[in-house]
């Protein structure tokens, strides 16, 4: 049995068990609408992975959707991984996909301020979406948040940084299968 070594100012709030029931009641909730889609529209959902963060939930989410969708793959950099902190530039790249007249769905590990998600759910209309439509594990609650996903896991209220579940420590520990919050200054691993 593997151990896995975890830093000792990690404090586990997220387990493997709470996420795999998160994600399951989730995919309950979007199933409705993908089947809708498909039937009334004839067509799959679009479901976009916005890398790093979201491909652990993506991947786990999309597996327990019954109904066919789409995958395809952003990249939003709106964080800096060297101090763990918000950059002032929000960056978007988008792998080619058709979203005209299409139902979509973007997938984030978080929505923390807003901006990211707000940023992509512009972008997809502007792109001639028919609808969009988020699910994030985590949705921080904060007064000055700028969006709402429609399908979320776990809301949390504290500023304390995540990491583990695609969420990472300066580029670190983001392949942790548990969310962790991280008390006090992070502090670098090294490997022997």
């Amino acid at each position: 049995m593997m151990i896995r070594k975890v830093p000792d100012n990690f404090k586990r709030i997220y387990s493997k068990e709470d996420i795999a029931y998160c994600v399951y009641k989730m995919a309950g909730e979007i199933r409705h609408w993908v089947l809708e889609t498909h039937e009334k529209e004839g067509q799959q959902v679009l479901a976009i992975c916005v890398l790093r963060g979201g491909v652990f939930f993506f991947a786990d989410l999309l597996k327990e959707i019954p109904y066919t969708v789409e995958p395809s793959f952003c990249r939003a950099m709106s964080y800096s991984s060297k101090d763990n902190s918000q950059d002032s530039e929000f960056r978007l790249v988008v792998e080619p996909a058709d979203m005209n007249g299409r139902h979509v769905l973007l997938i984030d590990d978080i929505c923390d301020s807003g901006k990211t998600l707000k940023n992509l759910h512009e972008y997809a209309l502007q792109n001639g979406a028919k609808e969009v439509r988020t699910a994030v594990l985590i949705h921080r609650n904060h007064d000055d948040s700028v969006y709402k996903p429609q399908y979320i896991g776990f809301e949390y209220d504290g500023p304390e940084w995540f990491a583990g579940y695609g969420m990472e420590d300066k580029n670190h520990n983001s392949n942790f299968p548990e969310v962790y919050i991280i008390e006090g200054e992070s502090v670098e691993m090294h490997l022997d």
